[in-house]
């Protein structure tokens, strides 16, 4: 039987271990940070299958961590 995950956790836990090594300052769209999560080892590919997308996981990723500012709709810095 094929593991479940959720979505919301994985982009969550993707979210903290990239800003570990990420300088503050460093800006980056929610589509440029999709884009990275779906090539990491967090990404699974059942994901496709869901509902939800990942650019609303990340959004809630970006919130939950409370390590960026949102610079405008899209557009986040890394504190």
């Amino acid at each position: 039987m094929e593991e479940k995950f959720a979505l919301n956790e994985q982009t969550l836990q993707f979210i903290i271990e990239f800003e570990k090594n990420i300088e503050p300052g460093k800006t980056f769209t929610t589509q440029e940070l999709v884009d990275i999560f779906k090539v990491s080892t967090f990404y699974k590919l059942q994901f496709d299958s869901y509902k939800k997308t990942p650019n609303n996981s990340m959004w809630y990723a970006i919130r939950r961590s409370e390590k960026w500012i949102k610079i405008k709709n899209g557009t986040y810095m890394k504190k």
